[in-house]
């Protein structure tokens, strides 16, 4: 799907991004790129976890992350 541009060749916004974009969520206080923000919103996202929280402020400052989950070993050793 394409999408229309304006004469500085940025999307243009359409009516559900105005609806979603006057949603407030945890995700706001990053200053996502609207579309981002637009797209986590429409996937029902409202808070970002603990780790998110911490992990995509780093991202945006282009650091390196690296995040280990025990979530997969904890059934082998039950």
């Amino acid at each position: 799907m394409k999408r229309k541009l304006d004469d500085r060749d940025n999307p243009s916004v359409g009516l559900s991004a105005i609806n979603i974009s006057q949603q407030t969520s945890g995700f706001d206080k990053f200053g996502l790129d609207a579309r981002i923000l637009q797209a986590v919103l429409r996937e029902g996202y409202a808070q970002p976890t603990p780790v998110q929280a911490k992990a995509i402020p780093l991202a945006l400052e282009g650091k390196d992350i690296l995040g280990m989950f025990y979530i997969f070993i904890y059934p082998t050793f039950r």
